[in-house]
């Protein structure tokens, strides 16, 4: 990863739903959360309560590098589901495609 994908924000200046770009780590030299992980309101509070004062966030996203994102991970997921019949509506397999690859877009935005 470049150092344009992610900055360095004071923890008070951080909104939940931004993502880390690199783990934090305490005092005492333990992972408190690992790189990619969501940040949410208690989250933020917690780091707060361990000291930690800054932390490395993911840069935005522009749309056509999310659209590139979002056809990658549809890509990815046809090419684990090759054998499966996806033409059958309302099939378990279709189900099950539709299912995860609607997870995964979740965890684009």
């Amino acid at each position: 990863m470049n150092t344009d994908d992610f900055a360095n924000v004071p923890l008070a200046s951080v909104a939940p739903g931004a993502r880390l770009a690199a783990a934090v780590v305490g005092a005492d030299g333990h992972v408190l959360m690992t790189a990619g992980s969501q940040l949410t309101e208690a989250i933020l509070e917690g780091l707060a309560a361990r000291g930690v004062v800054a932390v490395a966030i993911e840069a935005p996203r522009g749309e056509p590098e999310l659209a590139a994102a979002r056809d990658g991970a549809r890509q990815r997921l046809v090419h684990l589901f090759r054998g499966c019949d996806l033409d059958e509506d309302g099939g378990a397999a279709r189900m099950l495609f539709d299912a995860v690859l609607e997870r995964r877009l979740e965890d684009l935005r």
